[in-house]
């Protein structure tokens, strides 16, 4: 398994995901905004955005 297929965040943060990019955030909108700093164009959407269910251990499209 691969290093974008497993949460990666530190303790404390959520784990998202926006393409290959692996954020650790404290709540959505945090991770947009971490998303935003590492784009070129555009602006960070949530329809890109996953966040790591531990349950099934996978990531999930995020609802808003």
């Amino acid at each position: 398994m691969n290093h974008t297929e497993r949460p990666c965040a530190a303790v404390g943060l959520t784990s998202y995901r926006y393409g290959f990019t692996m954020i650790g955030a404290t709540s959505t909108q945090d991770a947009l905004n971490e998303a935003d700093r590492s784009l070129t164009q555009g602006a960070a959407t949530v329809d890109r955005l996953e966040i790591w269910n531990a349950q099934t251990g996978l990531y999930e499209k995020v609802t808003v």
